[in-house]
């Protein structure tokens, strides 16, 4: 079995994870802060956390589905890179035999 990469500059999914989740805690944080504003200001800026809320989510949706949708495509690629990598393996048996 494959060892799981762990070091998110390579794995572009989680990067994309971590971003969604930084994302999220921003505006925790956002809300957090408008909790002591004037009622005028609070209003606009929680209209405006729920739009982020709104873009947020549909982000991890799509994101999820891609996800999902590109997750046979990695097996099936594995899958040919594996039989090409014994091709080679065996090609080199017998250039070393030689």
């Amino acid at each position: 079995m494959a060892k799981k990469q762990t070091n998110t500059t390579e794995d572009p999914k989680g990067q994309v994870e971590n971003i969604l989740a930084e994302l999220g805690k921003k505006i925790d944080h956002l809300i957090h802060e408008t909790k002591g504003a004037k009622d005028e200001v609070r209003d606009e800026v929680e209209k405006k956390i729920k739009d982020l809320k709104k873009k947020k989510e549909k982000l991890e949706e799509d994101f999820n589905n891609y996800k999902e949708k590109n997750s046979d495509k990695w097996v099936d690629a594995k899958e040919h890179l594996n039989l090409a990598l014994d091709e080679l393996r065996k090609a080199l048996l017998v250039v070393l035999k030689k």
